[in-house]
């Protein structure tokens, strides 16, 4: 039922998680307003710069992708180095990546290899933080949980950024927050951190044995009308002027911003459909892949189509072992990834790539997808983690690939260098300060505008520096 009243404190934005009032039944479904909607006004800068990209589809692939198997091989270093996989050509005379990317291959035009990714710290929570906020963390032992005290992350920032009327939440993550399975938390990073959680992205689980996307909430429960809807909201609006009157707080402003926003989105025909999957034909599909990853890359397509700016799509729940978990390829590195983790990869970027392109919506969507960093150049090395054995890599921030498309990036291109084992970088280094303030500039997002965190100290949005270089 709609809660009419609730006792409100303040945190770093005046709302909190509990403290949002919710639409009909959707509290009871584990959907609050903070979720539906992270929209802020008035922070557009007075000259912002021009937008390259509407929208952007971040694609995490959690663990750490060997860049010696994916987009940098080389066939030519030591054995023990070059590992077991062959380079192929792509429709990119001059550009080779892995067999076992051979429908990303045939895409080659449409999108830039960086083989220069490079940063100093080889911990997952480190270079996962370091990679959505582009901020080094401040406790980087393993399994740092979020905090109210961390920087926003790639979402929280686009949120905080975009303008109040939305039909869509400007930031979904889905279909998880990242985090090992014998964790007891997710990572510190996706979150909004010292922004306050009505800042944070709206997550969209596909949890097992089905894995498919279930979205709660947009649809009102059974015996709710819009016209009984309307008149909750009627009767809201007349208790909050009472009681604005009473207090002239600006959170009761916020707040009623808030649930008006979310009362248009839930009452939007458009949000409703982007979520579901089954107006797709089964043939597209099909071509995704009928996996996690496949599927919630046909969604983010949709979901960037009906006005979302950032989608996260984050590596699933894949029931991995925990020694050798998602892409972390501690153990049988080679088989893992040729059999488990590179064709459904292969198959939903190829289709994501492919599907953008013939609805027109290639040029303004930026696609990324990326790791917290890559394995170690020589096979079975223990840098982090003594399970690494003979037939796995271990975590290697110093050189690392990402791919990146659409968004007006240059197409057909390859960024940066590693050296001849791709141990170490040679020639135009990227860091993940770098990645986030390219994502948020191509956004026409203003880098110099400056938060406040929970201390009321002013924080830079992003420090990196707009590898521009990267477009055309």
């Amino acid at each position: 039922m709609l809660r009419l009243l609730q006792p409100l404190t303040g945190d770093s934005h005046g709302v909190t998680r509990r403290e949002l009032l919710r639409v009909g039944s959707l509290g009871s479904l584990g959907v609050s307003l903070q979720q539906l909607l992270a929209g802020r006004s008035g922070l557009a800068a007075e000259t912002p710069p021009v937008a390259r990209a509407k929208a952007c589809i971040f694609v995490f692939l959690f663990g750490g992708p060997s860049q010696l198997e994916t987009f940098d091989l080389k066939p030519h270093a030591p054995s023990g180095f070059r590992g077991d996989f062959s380079p192929i050509p792509t429709n990119v005379p001059g550009i080779e990546i892995s067999e076992h990317l051979p429908l990303l291959a045939g895409q080659a035009d449409k999108f830039t290899i960086v083989r220069s990714m490079t940063h100093e710290h080889p911990r997952h929570g480190w270079g996962l933080y370091f990679t959505f906020t582009g901020q080094r963390h401040s406790r980087p032992d393993l399994d740092a949980p979020p905090t109210p005290d961390d920087h926003p992350g790639l979402g929280s920032m686009v949120s905080y950024a975009a303008g109040a009327k939305r039909d869509m939440p400007p930031a979904i993550t889905l279909p998880r927050w990242n985090r090992f399975l014998d964790l007891p938390a997710d990572y510190a990073g996706e979150k909004a951190g010292f922004l306050g959680s009505a800042f944070d992205p709206w997550l969209v689980k596909a949890p097992p044995p089905k894995y498919e996307y279930e979205v709660n909430g947009i649809e009102l429960p059974g015996g709710l009308t819009f016209d009984r809807l309307a008149g909750r909201r009627d009767l809201l609006n007349s208790l909050d002027r009472r009681i604005a009157t009473l207090g002239n707080s600006p959170v009761g402003t916020q707040h009623d911003a808030l649930y008006q926003q979310a009362l248009s989105l839930v009452s939007s025909e458009k949000a409703r459909g982007a979520f579901d999957l089954s107006r797709e034909s089964d043939s597209l599909r099909d071509r995704y892949g009928r996996h996690p990853l496949g599927q919630g890359l046909l969604l983010a397509r949709r979901l960037v189509e009906a006005g979302t700016t950032l989608v996260t799509v984050n590596w699933h729940d894949d029931g991995s072992d925990v020694k050798s978990p998602f892409w972390d390829t501690h153990r049988d590195n080679f088989n893992s990834l040729k059999t488990k983790l590179m064709p459904p990869a292969d198959r939903g970027l190829a289709a994501l790539l492919a599907d953008l392109t013939d609805r027109g919506l290639l040029d303004s969507t930026l696609v990324v997808v990326a790791g917290e960093f890559g394995r170690t150049p020589r096979i079975g090395r223990v840098v982090m983690n003594a399970a690494t054995d003979a037939t796995g890599r271990d975590h290697w921030p110093h050189a690392y690939s990402i791919l990146l498309a659409g968004g007006g990036v240059r197409g057909g291109h390859i960024h940066g260098a590693s050296d001849d084992r791709a141990a170490y970088v040679t020639r135009d280094p990227v860091t993940p300060p770098d990645l986030v303030a390219t994502i948020l500039w191509s956004l026409g997002i203003d880098l110099s505008t400056t938060v406040r965190n929970r201390l009321n100290r002013p924080q830079p949005l992003a420090t990196g520096t707009p590898v521009e270089s990267l477009f055309a």
